[in-house]
Formats: C-alpha cells, sequence, structure tokens
C-alpha cells in the first residue's frame, strides 16, 4: 500500500512540475510578444530592425524595370508640411516606423527629409552662416538634430534603419552650392583622386564656380547657381551626389532649379552623374511654378528626371485645390503623364504633397501644432485629383497623429490601384445636366470630370467634382466616356456602375446617362465595367 502511494506522489509531482513548466513557457512567450509589441509601438532611434522586410503584392507596383526607372508614381511620406525645415532625427524615425507598420503594404515606400537638414535652429529659412559643410563645401547634417551624423557618418545611419524597414530613403537639396562654402571658399573635392580637383594648373575653390548674382530667388541669403560648364563645377555636383550616394540615399528632391527657378544645364550633368552611379537614385525637381508643358518636353528629352513639380507649394487651402485643375489638365493633353523621357525613365508631373492631418504653417519655426483647413470633401477632392492624374503622392501630415479617417483615404484601394495602374488619364469635358441644364464645358470652374481605364482588367473610371460652394448634379453619357477612352472596343448593352464612396451598385444601359448629386467642393468616383 505504501508503495502505491509513493508511486501516486511521484506521478502527481511530475504532472504538476510539467504544469509549471508549461506555464512558464506560454507566459514567456506571451510576454515576448508584450515586448515586441511595445518596441513597435513606441518608436526609438537605436537603429536595429524591428522588423524582417517582407515583399509583399503591393510593394511590386513600385519594382525597378531597368535602371532608376520605376513603373507608376513614386508613394511615400514628406516632413516638409508638418515639420517645416526643423524636423529632428527622433522625429523622423517615429515617422518612418508609422510609414512601415501601416502604410507600407499599400505602396506607400519613401521616407523624405525636406529642406534645410543642414541648418543650425539658430538660423532661419534664409540665413546665412548657420549650415554644416565639410571640408569640401558639401552639405552634412546638423549634428544637434541629427546626433547620428556625428563622426562623419552623414545620413548612412538614417538611410539604414529605414532600408532595414524595407523603406526608400529620400533627402532634399538645393541647387547650386551654399553661401556658406562660397563665403569659406572650400576646395573642391576631385572624386577620382580623392584631393583637390585641379585643372589649367590652379586648385578649384568655391568662389572660382559661384554665381552670386544668381542667387536661388526664394533662398537668397541661402544658395547661388554654379558654373556647370566648368569642369570644376561638374566635379563639385560629382563630389556631392558620390556622398548622398555613400550614405543610401534613393531619392533626391532637387529644388531651386525647375520651374520659374529653371537651370536646366545643373539638371543635365545631375541627371548624367546619377546615371553612372553604381546604385538607383530617383531624381525629383522643384518648384514647379510658372512651369510649361514644353518646358517639361525640353527637360524629358535631356535629363533622366522621374518626377517634376508643376506647380508651388501646395497647403491646405481650396483655392489652391481649384488652380490644380486647369495645371494638370494641360499636362495630360500634352500626353506628359507617364511619358518616356531619357534613357526610357517614365515621368510623373508632380502635383505637391497632400496636406492632410496634422500640420505646420509654411516657414513656420516649430512642428505640427493644428490639423488641416481642408475639409473632408475637399480632401476627398484632392485625393481623387491626384489619383485620377496619376501624381506622385506623398503625404505630408505627421503620421503620429494618422487618424482613421484620413488613414482610410489615403489608403483606398481603388484610387491607389488608379495611382499605379490607369491608363488614358485625362478630363472629360462632355458632362452634362447641371441644375440649369445647360452643358457644363460652358462652366468649367464649377465642374470638372476625369476618366482613365484599368490597365488590366479593363474598367472605365470616372470622377466627377464640384468646385461649386452649392450641390451640382452632374451627368455623363456612357457611350461619350466610353468612346473618349476606349475608342476601338465594342461595348456590351449594359454597364455595372459601382460608386466607391457608397459601395453601390447598379445596371445602366450605354446609351443612359451616368449622374449624380455632389456636395460643394466634393466629388464622387465610379468604375464602369461595360
Amino acid at each position: 500500500m505504501k508503495k502505491k502511494k509513493k508511486v501516486v506522489w511521484i506521478i502527481v509531482s511530475v504532472i504538476l512540475a510539467l504544469c509549471i513548466l508549461a506555464a512558464i513557457v506560454i507566459g514567456a512567450v506571451f510576454l515576448g510578444r508584450y515586448l515586441s509589441s511595445r518596441k513597435h509601438s513606441q518608436p526609438t532611434t537605436n537603429f536595429q530592425c524591428l522588423k524582417k522586410f517582407n515583399t509583399t503584392a503591393s510593394s511590386h507596383r513600385f519594382q525597378y524595370s531597368k535602371k532608376n526607372n520605376v513603373t507608376s508614381p513614386p508613394r511615400g511620406w514628406n516632413s516638409y508640411d508638418s515639420f517645416s525645415w526643423i524636423i529632428s532625427e527622433q522625429e523622423f524615425i517615429q515617422n518612418a516606423e508609422i510609414l512601415h507598420q501601416h502604410l507600407f503594404h499599400h505602396g506607400y515606400q519613401y521616407g523624405v527629409v525636406d529642406f534645410l537638414w543642414f541648418r543650425n535652429e539658430k538660423g532661419d529659412r534664409n540665413s546665412r552662416g548657420f549650415d554644416s559643410i565639410d571640408k569640401w563645401g558639401r552639405l552634412i547634417p546638423d549634428p544637434q538634430r541629427w546626433p547620428s551624423s556625428i563622426d562623419g557618418n552623414g545620413f548612412s545611419k538614417v538611410a539604414s534603419e529605414l532600408h532595414c524597414l524595407g523603406l526608400k530613403f529620400g533627402i532634399h537639396l538645393m541647387a547650386g552650392i551654399s553661401t556658406q562654402a562660397y563665403d569659406s571658399n572650400t576646395p573642391i573635392l576631385d572624386t577620382t583622386s580623392g584631393e583637390g580637383y585641379g585643372e589649367f594648373g590652379k586648385k578649384w575653390h568655391a568662389k572660382d564656380i559661384g554665381i552670386p548674382e544668381r542667387a536661388c530667388k526664394w533662398m537668397s541669403n541661402g544658395f547661388m547657381a554654379i558654373n556647370t560648364t566648368s569642369g570644376a563645377g561638374k566635379a563639385f555636383l560629382r563630389s556631392i551626389y558620390h556622398l548622398y550616394a555613400s550614405w543610401g540615399v534613393d531619392f533626391v528632391k532637387l529644388d531651386c532649379v525647375f520651374g520659374d527657378n529653371l537651370d536646366m544645364d545643373e539638371i543635365n550633368v545631375v541627371s548624367q552623374i546619377i546615371e553612372e552611379l553604381n546604385q538607383t537614385i530617383i531624381l525629383s525637381v522643384s518648384p514647379g511654378v510658372s512651369a510649361t508643358p514644353k518646358m517639361a518636353k525640353e527637360l524629358l528629352q535631356s535629363s533622366a528626371v522621374t518626377t517634376y513639380r508643376i506647380a508651388g507649394d501646395d497647403w491646405d487651402q481650396w483655392p489652391e485645390i481649384v488652380s490644380h485643375f486647369d495645371t494638370i489638365r494641360d499636362f495630360a493633353k500634352a500626353k506628359l503623364i507617364g511619358a518616356v523621357g531619357l534613357h526610357g525613365i517614365k515621368s510623373w508631373p508632380d502635383l505637391d504633397m497632400l496636406p492632410f492631418g496634422w500640420l505646420t504653417d509654411p516657414g513656420a519655426h516649430k512642428g505640427p501644432h493644428r490639423l488641416t483647413r481642408l475639409t473632408q470633401d475637399e480632401q476627398r477632392t484632392q485625393m481623387t485629383l491626384w489619383c485620377m492624374a496619376k501624381s506622385p503622392i506623398m503625404y505630408g501630415g505627421d503620421l503620429r497623429r494618422l487618424d482613421n479617417w484620413t488613414y482610410n483615404l489615403i489608403t483606398n484601394p481603388t484610387l491607389l490601384r488608379i495611382n499605379s495602374f490607369s491608363k488614358n488619364n485625362q478630363e472629360f469635358d462632355l458632362v452634362t445636366r447641371l441644375n440649369n441644364n445647360d452643358a457644363a464645358q460652358n462652366f468649367s470652374n464649377r465642374v470638372r470630370s476625369w476618366i482613365a481605364t484599368d490597365g488590366r482588367e479593363g474598367e472605365i473610371y470616372v470622377a466627377f467634382f464640384n468646385l461649386n460652394d452649392e450641390k451640382e448634379r452632374i451627368s455623363a453619357k456612357i457611350e461619350e466616356l466610353a468612346n473618349r477612352v476606349l475608342p476601338l472596343r465594342k461595348l456590351m448593352r449594359n454597364c455595372t456602375a459601382t460608386e466607391i464612396w457608397s459601395g453601390r451598385r447598379r445596371m445602366i444601359r450605354v446609351d443612359e446617362f451616368l449622374s449624380a448629386e455632389i456636395l460643394p467642393h466634393g466629388c464622387t468616383l465610379f468604375t464602369l465595367s461595360c
């Protein structure tokens, strides 16, 4: 009897020990998951990968068909609208982590630091003498705002962090040379020898290439053009892009070089230098004030530019959105949406960032402190136009305070599919049956319509925009819509029309009108399957 009790006691002890061990294992698993979730929800700047990059189907839309060539408009986040020029390393990494966690699988791939990342906060947007430069006159990050740049690291650690998250890293650059380098008369680096650039029996310096009388119009104390026809001018630009390529930069927004500030010589030299590099860097040029289709065609014939701005800075003001309708209509008429330029590089007219969510003010010396002034209808109109026109999509608000409504708008699958894959994108002027029964082409400031086709499934996309301050009923005949974008296609007798915002579907004959009543400053978007 005693032996039986002893055996039973041993069995009970073993079972109890196994239960305790199982509890410890389960507890450790849940603790690990908890710590992992805490790690992701509270961004850090320790430059360790938070997740291994898993390639998803949505990210494939940005795969390169050849060197420096993306097959659809770039998509990502830019710091300017929310932080002006004072963003810090910690704030940038926090936004990049959220970009990775919540937007990357929707195709948002680029994290871009906008202008003056090299300027000390004691200066201002047009100050002189507050920039960080190396001994060769090249701009380097302000070490107070970007502490990982100390000891000559530049942006290499920040770029590595974004690459670890599967993202691509971009920076804003000013054209020409900084006044700080000019005033210091820094030597020019010859990247082939690693020494000062020499030609015609002398060593060349910043004052040999800078042109003070051609200062940037809107940052006259900060930057000036350079003589790009000289060997020293080309050597200076080459040294800049070699440095930034060594940091791991994937995207360059080159400013004060297009539109009113056109410097085609510098764009062409920079384009050639980037083509020579053994890595992919996307080149975007800005600003777009007074940019014309003719200017864009000349640009694409001589340089490998992926995106180019066609308007000034876009802020959260309704009149600015309205002004873009005429601008992008003209570029679409000129067949410039997705046009192929030098070396077969596809290009995209850029309508600027999306000023949604939490923002700062133009030129402000502070970060995000207010919500966008645009109504929800106005934001929907802007996002729809940007996607129908295949503009690059760069979100501008502080991602740390991204709300559900805005998130759902900028990740709407139909809009993003249009932005990536649609074809035949154009304004459609044959809308009719307004409230006063007049043809809409006589009221171009009141209503607009854009159409496109799905490059894969053959659907037709139709967007109606009401730019008026009153409700409008806007209509278009199905046959006329289809004949504009699919002139050789034989239509079925009936079409299925799906309104994207409500999800409502209905059958409609091809000889009938597609119609919708639209709120002031609002829009509607249909997909037609005929």
